[in-house]
C-alpha cells in the first residue's frame, strides 16, 4: 500500500492506494472512515481527531479490488492554519470538507487510471461517501456502513449539540442517480436504524439492509469477504 499527500480545497489530506492502476473498466473502491474521535470527554475537542480503531482501512484490506483510503481534511497530523477545532467537530460534514474530499477522490481515480469509483463509507464517513457522490459524475454506487444518515435526528437522539455548519444528507435536494446500499447491525446504539427513516423516505430507490447480529463495530470487518461480492455489483 502507497502513501501519499494531496492538496485539496486549501488542506492536506494522506491517501493510500492498493492495486493501482487500475484496468479501466474496473471502478476504483474508495473508503472513506468514520469520524473518530472528535472529542475528548463530550466537552473538549480533540487536538488529533484520527481514530485508533480505523474499521473503514480494515474493510479495505479485506476487499480484493484495487482500492484506495481517502482520509479527512485536518486528521492524523494533518495541520494548518485552517484546521481549526470546527472542522472536526461542528463542521465535520460542511461544504468545504466536502468539497476537499471531492477533490481527493478525483485525484485518486486519476492515478488509479479508473474512470469509475465505488465510494464506501463507515459511520461518519458513510455521510461524507453520500455527500461526496453528489459532487461527482463517475460514481458507479455508493455503500456505507452504519452511517448517520439523517445528522439531525442522530445529533437530538443521543442528546449531542447541533452540527452547525455540516451538511445533512436527508435534507439534500440533489439527484442520487447511481445506486447505494446501506447496511446497518440491528444492536448498533450508535447509530440506529430509526434514526435514519427520513433519509429512506427522501430517497425510497435506497436499500438499507440491516444485518440482525451486527452492531457499529462488530463484526463487519469479519463479514466484510461475504458481504462484499453482494453489495459490489455495480452496472
Amino acid at each position: 500500500m502507497t502513501r501519499s499527500i494531496v492538496e485539496a480545497g486549501g488542506f492536506r489530506s494522506p491517501i493510500f492506494m492498493r492495486g493501482v492502476p487500475a484496468p479501466q473498466d474496473a471502478p476504483l473502491a474508495i473508503y472513506i472512515e468514520g469520524d473518530g474521535v472528535p472529542w475528548q470527554g463530550g466537552r473538549e475537542p480533540s487536538l488529533d481527531p484520527a481514530t485508533a480503531n480505523p474499521v473503514a482501512l480494515k474493510l479495505l484490506a479485506r476487499t480484493q479490488q484495487p482500492a484506495a483510503y481517502v482520509t479527512r481534511p485536518c486528521y492524523h497530523e494533518m495541520t494548518g492554519s485552517r484546521c481549526t477545532p470546527e472542522r472536526w467537530t461542528f463542521e465535520r460534514y460542511s461544504n468545504e470538507i466536502v468539497s476537499s474530499m471531492a477533490e481527493a477522490v478525483r485525484t485518486a481515480a486519476t492515478r488509479a487510471n479508473a474512470r469509475r469509483v465505488v465510494l464506501i463509507g463507515y459511520s461518519g464517513g458513510g455521510v461524507l461517501a453520500v455527500l461526496i457522490a453528489e459532487r461527482l459524475d463517475n460514481v458507479a454506487a455508493v455503500i456505507t456502513v452504519g452511517a448517520n444518515l439523517d445528522t439531525d435526528v442522530w445529533a437530538k437522539h443521543h442528546g449531542y449539540l447541533p452540527l452547525t455548519g455540516s451538511l445533512n444528507p436527508a435534507l439534500s435536494s440533489a439527484a442520487h442517480p447511481w445506486p447505494e446500499t446501506h447496511l446497518y447491525g440491528a444492536r448498533d446504539t450508535v447509530v440506529p436504524v430509526s434514526t435514519t427513516a427520513a433519509y429512506f423516505a427522501h430517497f425510497p430507490k435506497a436499500q438499507q439492509k440491516v444485518v440482525e447480529d451486527n452492531d457499529h463495530v462488530c463484526c463487519w470487518v469479519e463479514q466484510w469477504p461475504a458481504l462484499w461480492p453482494q453489495i459490489s455489483r455495480v452496472p
